[in-house]
């Protein structure tokens, strides 16, 4: 995939991103605000598409407050859970931990959107 990409960079002007391949020069997984998120055709803001779970909401809040939710917060800090090791998508290998994150909020506290199954 990595020589694929850098053909495609010579010969077209546009940008490539290959992922999970160009996260191990920028240091890991760029998902939950590290680099990029990923919003869903029904408005939940996700770490990334291959982890389409969800705290937030945009049709509920602006772009700036998302981005500060629980979810994406824990997926930040405990950035080195999903770290790559073997290749592929750590997140995806590791996708019942990116779930149980979910689950880790204060007690009250309500979650504003449904994680996506």
């Amino acid at each position: 995939m990595k020589t694929l990409v850098a053909s495609f960079r010579a010969r077209f002007r546009a940008v490539f991103v290959a992922v999970p391949w160009d996260e191990e020069e920028q240091g890991g997984c760029l998902a939950a605000g590290r680099g990029f998120v990923h919003i869903s055709a029904s408005g939940d803001l996700e770490p990334c598409p291959f982890a389409p779970y969800s705290d937030t909401n945009l049709l509920h809040f602006p772009l700036e407050q998302a981005l500060r939710s629980r979810f994406l917060h824990l997926m930040r800090e405990n950035h080195a859970m999903f770290a790559e090791t073997s290749g592929g998508c750590a997140l995806w290998k590791n996708r019942e931990a990116v779930r149980s994150l979910l689950d880790e909020r204060p007690p009250g506290e309500k979650r504003q959107a449904a994680a996506l199954a």
